[in-house]
């Protein structure tokens, strides 16, 4: 087959494509989405969804490539949201990629059978195949657009945080990318731990005998929207009653990601990891005052309640409401993020960088969402519009934002940030001044109402080592 040309080779990448089949959110219970799964590739190779190219570039550039993953919990999500588009990135003077991965029980299904049939004795994670998939396409083919093949970054955020995570840990990832940044999703810490591949085999027989398919053959034969409905996913209401996920499956993960960089065998590269700062929510959080907030800490922590309180004290129900924000955030995303640069630094020689992001997006009056505009805060995904310089996109279809000129001033401080990170492992500027992340000197750069450099609290961190939630 005769190689395309750059503009030809874009306008396949950039066309949308089918998404992967997930459940529809929103709906009361939640239904599946019979959409096609495998994209427009009937090898079931990884669609593109959106490659933005600088409109000069030339195909000796050599321009950073930023890769974005998308969240959604392993069961929903698409690169093809507005929220995700590259175009402010490609502005910038890099190349941004993003593109779609199999989702819930189709991309993450093990079965004994399955692992039978294969060739590394493993089944599942195939959604996390998907991304070292496209990994290796961008690597074979991104200098066509002006990208550098040896300068890549994976971001992602949630499940694509994780993600990214998963490919540092991944032997089949090295050498496809030079940096890492991940947005408010770990496995370290003391987030679920994964299932090993003989757990994961188990919820696959468990969905053949709910479906009440005899054999892998009659499985393969269903709607895809009939294996869908019966996956767990909680995402806006529950449904389903099967949790499939990434596991350990001996190839992909040869084994868990805290093991893998504990023996320093992850692929080290310079990495950025933050968080908002009201996106995690505990019983801490909910207690609306002090008699609350101390018994959720009695119900969480029970014969640690006291060292708790000590680290969180709280006179006053205003007190109590404001220690137990603080605790909920800390205890979550915060030292799961905080867990992740710590893993990379026990071993690593690689920078590594920590923010928050606090500032809370300006809602027009009378937005009315799922959540509450008026308590949500920096909520999670709140960071990614300041980031990718995507704002308007949470307006194409009604007014939900009066965004200022501030807004608009920090997405540019933001962005100019991740693209100085993508080409060089260091996301400081002239504006945004970052100092590097240490065990040592654990600070942060604070992206809210102002842009600060502050210390996070590792005494209180640190009660979370011990698998504390």
């Amino acid at each position: 087959m005769a190689r395309a040309s750059a503009a030809e080779a874009l306008g396949r990448c950039v066309q949308r494509r089918p998404l992967c089949s997930r459940m529809r959110p929103g709906s009361s219970p939640p239904q599946p989405q019979p959409l096609f799964w495998r994209g427009a590739d009937e090898r079931g190779l990884p669609v593109f969804e959106h490659l933005g190219v600088p409109a000069d570039a030339k195909p000796d550039a050599r321009l950073p490539v930023l890769v974005y993953i998308y969240g959604g919990g392993f069961t929903i999500g698409s690169a093809g949201m507005a929220l995700y588009g590259g175009e402010s990135v490609a502005k910038s003077e890099a190349i941004f990629v993003n593109f779609n991965y199999r989702l819930g029980a189709l991309g993450f299904m093990a079965h004994p059978q399955l692992t039978k049939e294969s060739s590394n004795n493993a089944s599942g994670n195939y959604g996390l195949l998907d991304q070292v998939a496209a990994l290796q396409w961008i690597r074979s083919n991104i200098s066509s657009f002006g990208g550098d093949p040896d300068n890549v970054t994976i971001s992602g955020q949630s499940a694509g945080s994780s993600s990214v995570a998963f490919l540092q840990a991944s032997p089949l990832a090295k050498g496809l990318f030079q940096r890492a940044v991940g947005l408010s999703g770990s496995p370290f810490g003391n987030a679920d731990p994964l299932p090993s591949r003989a757990e994961a085999e188990k919820a696959g027989l468990a969905i053949q005998k709910t479906l009440a398919a005899n054999a892998l053959g009659e499985l393969r034969e269903l709607p895809a929207d009939k294996i869908v409905a019966v996956q767990r996913d909680c995402q806006l209401g529950c449904a389903g009653t099967i949790r499939v996920s990434p596991s350990v499956d001996g190839y992909f993960l040869p084994d868990t990601p805290v093991a893998i960089f504990a023996r320093g065998r992850h692929n080290d590269v310079p990495l950025l990891v933050g968080f908002t700062s009201d996106e995690s929510s505990n019983d801490l959080s909910k207690a609306k005052n002090l008699a609350e907030y101390k018994a959720a800490a009695q119900r969480l922590y029970g014969d640690r309640a006291d060292a708790f309180l000590r680290l969180y004290p709280a006179a006053t129900d205003a007190e109590a409401r404001e220690m137990g924000h603080v605790a909920a955030r800390e205890a979550m995303m915060e030292g799961r993020m905080r867990a992740w640069a710590k893993a990379q630094g026990k071993w690593s020689g690689s920078p590594i960088y920590m923010f928050m992001f606090s500032r809370v997006h300006p809602f027009s009056e009378g937005a009315k969402f799922y959540d509450d505009p008026a308590s949500i805060g920096s909520y999670h995904t709140s960071d990614i519009p300041y980031w990718l310089g995507s704002q308007d996109a949470l307006n194409l279809f009604r007014v939900t934002r009066d965004w200022t000129a501030y807004d608009r001033e920090l997405s540019d401080r933001m962005l100019a940030s991740l693209v100085a990170f993508a080409k060089s492992g260091d996301p400081s500027t002239a504006a945004a001044p970052w100092p590097r992340w240490s065990v040592n000197a654990e600070q942060l750069v604070d992206f809210g109402d102002d842009v600060s450099i502050r210390s996070m609290n590792s005494e209180r961190l640190d009660f979370y080592l011990a698998g504390n939630r």
